[in-house]
């Protein structure tokens, strides 16, 4: 018997040990989890020197985006020149030369009007802008969703080739954290000299999904701009800015154009008012489709989990849960209101009929106009599952994050921000062991392998403060909720009181008047009765008087 409570007491004490070790982080072999990655996986945040030496300070280099060959998307190439720019920067110390400069000189010099650039061009730009080498190339469409990169770093004088890179891929591998440019920083550094340190390059080659949907973004804008699609390339800025707040480009350019838009210069150039009032219809439709696809919010999710109660251990299972929380896009509703700005300027708001947009119906009703589908609240349904260091998920659930939406006739109300609590209940002590990854699965439906297209933002970080500082914000709110609902109730309750004082009041005033009446009646009523008598006495003739 001894024995048997010997074994159990060990066996408790090793179970208790690793719960309070592992679930909690605090032992040498701790969770891995989640860090800026969208699906939930670890993703790379560059910490410590990325390189050796001096990283190539010495060198001036101008990034030119890559000639377009085959059909690809028309974003494409101003994309691959941001993400170089912003690897080089990150990962060395080498002068780059600024991007919008670097465009803004080559439109306006009318160099490479067919994409290709002769020596004499390198060399005239090369004296202009003070640049020693110039990185360039080629981005070809070959079949299907395969693309082929190649480009070259070249000395400005000479022409003379310094470093090459050249290799194939998917448009995933280009877009979603840009693996192949990833790879081609990487070799090109590396012929230029730099040495990158293990860290850096094991950062620099994983990528991060956050600074690619930020480049692509304001590439993307860039690009609506050129071709005058001043609404698709506010909101593209927006979310460039959004994604990274680092992005100097995007908010440059995102305030240059807010300020044009809310001055009502969408439809300027229109003369005809039945024109401007259809223009504005089509902005109401790329607006509705935009947020549509990318809805102005973000997922912030803890990977720290913490026990909910205490383990069971007669089953050795364990319940656990992780914070996650839904904020507002403060850039995309910026962007928002910058449209209703603009709408005012026109002066024809009413008479449009577009007096209620964006959130409820314009007149007449015009499909595919009204935000958020025409609701005061918008819904995030997220997926999660969590994974043991297998790779097996142990454990699915699914929270919905909801924050109302309201607006006046003339600007949208930045929502509040939720959150809220994902269980995993009875987890098994052997799916514990080793180090466990929250996966965020789908999105309003939207898989995890479409999430990387820009459809919301999903980060990871600390949320117990903010749970806390929450929770207790929303006690703070219902108490004063119900102690507002009180203080009516008793306001109601005294004026009903004071009502029925008054009405009860009146009613014995009335008696009163009435008796009163009634005192000052009966003297007149009784003299009245008096004299009518004596009339009727002195009028009436005597029966007994006899005529003779």
């Amino acid at each position: 018997m001894k024995n048997r409570n010997l074994i159990f007491l060990l066996l408790f004490t090793f179970f208790f040990y690793f719960l309070t070790s592992e679930i909690m982080g605090q032992s040498s072999g701790g969770m891995t989890t989640a860090r800026g990655s969208w699906g939930g996986r670890k993703e790379t945040v560059p910490s410590g020197p990325m390189y050796t030496g001096n990283g190539g300070s010495n060198i001036r280099l101008a990034v030119l985006a890559p000639e377009v060959k085959g059909n690809i998307p028309d974003y494409l190439p101003l994309y691959i020149q941001g993400l170089l720019n912003n690897n080089i920067k990150k990962f060395s110390a080498i002068y780059l030369i600024d991007r919008q400069n670097l465009n803004s000189l080559i439109a306006e010099q009318n160099l490479a009007a067919s994409g290709r650039f002769s020596d004499k061009d390198f060399v005239s730009i090369g004296n202009i802008i003070n640049a020693q080498y110039f990185l360039f190339g080629t981005v070809q469409r070959l079949s299907g969703n395969r693309y082929s990169l190649q480009l070259y770093v070249t000395e400005a004088s000479t022409a003379a080739v310094r470093a090459s890179f050249m290799k194939d891929g998917t448009s995933a591998q280009f877009e979603e954290n840009g693996t192949i440019i990833n790879e081609a920083t990487a070799e090109l550094l590396e012929q230029l000299g730099i040495q990158l340190t293990a860290a850096g390059k094991q950062a620099l080659l994983a990528g991060n999904t956050i600074t690619a949907l930020a480049e692509a973004g304001l590439a993307k804008g860039i690009t609506a701009q050129e071709t005058g699609a001043e609404v698709r390339a506010l909101f593209n800025f927006a979310q460039a800015y959004f994604f990274d707040p680092s992005q100097i480009d995007a908010l440059s350019r995102l305030s240059a154009l807010s300020t044009g838009i809310s001055g009502g210069t969408i439809s300027q150039q229109i003369a005809d008012d039945m024109q401007k009032q259809k223009r504005w219809l089509e902005v109401f439709k790329e607006t509705a489709k935009f947020y549509n696809e990318h809805p102005p919010f973000e997922i912030i999710f803890d990977p720290t989990l913490i026990p909910i109660r205490e383990s069971n251990f007669t089953n050795y299972t364990a319940d656990l849960a992780m914070r996650i929380a839904l904020n507002p896009s403060e850039a995309g509703f910026n962007a928002l209101n910058t449209l209703l700005d603009g709408l005012e300027k026109t002066g024809r708001r009413s008479a449009w009929g577009f007096s209620n947009w964006p959130l409820t119906d314009i007149t007449p009703k015009t499909a595919g106009t009204v935000l958020f589908n025409g609701k005061q609240t918008f819904n995030c349904k997220v997926n999660v599952s969590l994974l043991n260091d297998k790779n097996k998920t142990i454990s699915t659930n699914t929270i919905t994050l909801s924050t109302k939406i309201s607006s006046s006739p003339s600007r949208v109300t930045i929502p509040d921000s939720v959150i809220g609590t994902v269980n995993f209940l009875n987890l098994k002590e052997e799916d514990l062991r080793g180090g466990l990854t929250i996966v965020i699965t789908a999105v309003n439906g939207i898989q995890a392998s479409k999430l990387n297209a820009g459809y919301m933002k999903i980060e990871t970080g600390d949320l117990e403060k903010k749970y806390m500082e929450w929770e207790a914000s929303t006690l703070l709110a219902q108490a004063q909720k119900e102690e507002a609902a009180r203080l009516v109730k008793a306001q109601k309750e005294k004026e009903e009181a004071d009502r029925a004082w008054q009405d009860q009041w009146k009613r014995e005033q009335a008696a009163v008047k009435s008796k009163q009446a009634i005192r000052k009646a009966v003297p007149w009523i009784i003299g009245g009765a008096v004299v009518a008598g004596l009339i009727f006495l002195f009028v009436t003739p005597n029966e007994n008087v006899s005529v003779h």
